[in-house]
């Protein structure tokens, strides 16, 4: 199943994707935004797959909500005209379609799409490492050398045993993200990593000197990944 979000400022459109959408099982839209404005702050709190993003919109039209994203899943244009061809080329975009859009060929986008998917997660099950991005380039870290995640308002510290990255997004986005085991979201503000911890006691952990609360709900789970003699 790919979360999607529909970006699209015209009713009519709106809705004829939404249709074409739950035509398709493997896809469940999640969110609709009708700008690129708000999609820009939807994307940092969602957990997306896919984006069906129509381009001529207020505020924030899509060619700039691509340029101001710090990080984007799959995107499939959604445009009445064609002249954005080369934006489509230039960004990387999954796919192209041409309003009004028919059923068939949604349909070929949305497989192609689920095909680029299946890939990503194939590798990501294997991989050890994450990508930072950081004043516009991209800092590879791997899992071992991370030693907590912090939520700092509309950012995210991540702590490494040699710095210190902070990035825009949530700790819920995050945790969807994380596919490492050795990780755990001990309290509402942080994810660990649990080969990192030195000791607890009560409702908080060490790690590199940093105290870390946990929360009682989470207490029982992080006992419980632990092993105890």
């Amino acid at each position: 199943m790919m979360n999607c979000m529909i970006v699209e400022d015209d009713l009519m459109s709106c809705k004829s994707l939404e249709r074409l959408c739950k035509k398709v099982e493997d896809i469940n839209v999640v969110r609709i935004c009708e700008n690129g404005k708000e999609a820009l702050e939807a994307v940092s709190h969602e957990s997306l797959d896919l984006i069906f993003l129509d381009i001529e919109m207020p505020e924030l039209n899509g060619i700039d909500f691509l340029n101001n994203a710090v990080s984007l899943p799959q995107v499939i244009f959604t445009t009445s005209k064609t002249e954005y061809a080369y934006d489509a080329f230039e960004y990387q975009v999954t796919d192209y379609l041409k309003k009004p859009i028919a059923f068939p060929r949604f349909q070929i986008a949305v497989e192609k799409a689920i095909e680029t998917h299946k890939k990503n997660n194939a590798y990501r099950t294997k991989a050890d490492e994450v990508y930072i991005r950081e004043e516009g380039r991209l800092v590879r870290v791997p899992y071992d050398d991370i030693l907590y995640f912090e939520n700092v308002g509309d950012y995210v510290r991540v702590k490494t045993t040699a710095f210190s990255h902070v990035i825009h997004g949530t700790l819920k986005g995050i945790d969807a993200k994380l596919t490492n085991p050795e990780f755990l979201k001990v309290h509402r503000s942080f994810i660990v990593n649990l080969s990192k911890i030195k000791d607890i006691e009560e409702n908080t952990l060490v790690i590199d000197k940093k105290v870390i609360p946990i929360s009682r709900a989470n207490k029982p789970i992080l006992m419980g990944r632990l092993n105890l003699l």
